[in-house]
């Protein structure tokens, strides 16, 4: 049995005066924690439209290798396309329909990123809804550069025309040589 008495009072005090602040272990701990949440946090929330313009860039040198690739061992000229036009425009599931169909490599569509195309460097910047380059079996191709824009990031993917080589620039770095 448990006694009872009015000695369970002295005990109660002083554990409530024991238990009035954190001890710097505690505050250490909770600190480390903090830091290293903000420092996984942090990075990722500030870095996602320069993320996401890099994945779209990539996404579609990758695609204009695979066609250039195609195209030379399958004997035939392969278009890419980049689809880019608005949903909500009327005519938009017919001329997707029609795309799809005629289509030998799957079209990239819906960028976040505003994509223009000029057909040489001497040529102004731009903006189509539809964008075509045609890959040929002999290696060359109808070449040009889409520039990529997104939140002030510019970045661009080059297609040579006579050996179809693909490469990615980024303003300020070199040219990469994609795949």
């Amino acid at each position: 049995m448990t006694p009872i008495s009015g000695d369970n009072s002295l005990i109660l005090q002083s554990r409530v005066m024991k238990q009035q602040g954190f001890t710097l272990l505690e505050l250490l701990i909770v600190l480390s924690i903090i830091v290293l949440a903000s420092a996984i946090i942090i990075p990722g929330i500030t870095g996602t439209e320069s993320n996401v313009l890099a994945a779209q860039i990539r996404q579609t040198a990758s695609a204009f290798n695979y066609a250039r690739r195609i195209a030379i061992v399958k004997g035939a000229p392969q278009v890419v396309t980049l689809f880019q036009m608005d949903p909500e425009d009327p005519d938009y599931p017919e001329i997707r329909g029609e795309i799809i169909q005629k289509a030998g490599v799957p079209i990239l569509e819906q960028y976040e990123a505003k994509i223009s195309f000029q057909a040489d460097i001497n040529e102004e910047p731009e903006v189509r809804d539809i964008i075509e380059v045609i890959f040929f079996p002999q290696g060359g191709s109808t070449g040009g550069i889409l520039n990529f824009s997104m939140a002030g990031l510019d970045g661009s993917v080059r297609v040579d025309p006579l050996t179809g080589r693909v490469s990615i620039f980024y303003p300020g770095g070199e040219i990469e040589e994609a795949f």
